[in-house]
């Protein structure tokens, strides 16, 4: 068992780079930016009679068990639920890791 924790964060698409400034100066070192849209019914809109799913993007921060709960709560704060990111996160133990130098 490491010391590591995933930290994922759902945001509205667009907001990935802040997000990341925040993390980084709460101590984040670094972080995966992955792009994908919504399944949510109340998110979807119509345009010329087509369904579009907004597209959210997905921020993936690998960090210390002591460093995760700083790094959420600064983005909870800039960007969270009721701004217009809308980002929201949550944390999942890593049991194993290879390659990561903190």
């Amino acid at each position: 068992m490491t010391n590591y924790k995933l930290i994922v964060t759902i945001c509205n698409h667009g907001y990935a780079d802040d997000i990341m400034s925040v993390a980084k100066k709460a101590g984040a070192r670094g972080g995966t930016v992955m792009r994908g849209r919504s399944t949510a019914i109340h998110e979807e809109t119509k345009f010329f009679g087509i369904t579009i799913h907004p597209e959210k993007d997905l921020i993936l921060i690998v960090t210390t068990k002591d460093g995760c709960v700083p790094i959420m709560d600064a983005i909870n704060k800039a960007h969270g639920v009721g701004k217009e990111a809308h980002a929201l996160s949550f944390s999942i133990p890593i049991d194993d890791a290879i390659g990561f130098n903190f």
